[in-house]
């Protein structure tokens, strides 16, 4: 029934591996947002409010 899936490393790499990529671009920003942010001595949340009232 459901023991080929298990085998099919292919599909699953396939599946998985968009997402991967997106999580992985993620944590990247935002390590770089929260670098050049401390460089610049503004507060994070501070930073945050900004972009979720719009600017």
């Amino acid at each position: 029934m459901g023991g080929r899936k298990i085998f099919n490393k292919k599909g699953i790499v396939s599946e998985y591996l968009p997402w991967i990529l997106i999580a992985v671009a993620v944590l990247v920003v935002l390590m770089i947002a929260i670098f050049v942010l401390k460089g610049k001595g503004i507060s994070i949340l501070d930073q945050f409010k900004n972009i979720f009232r719009g600017g």
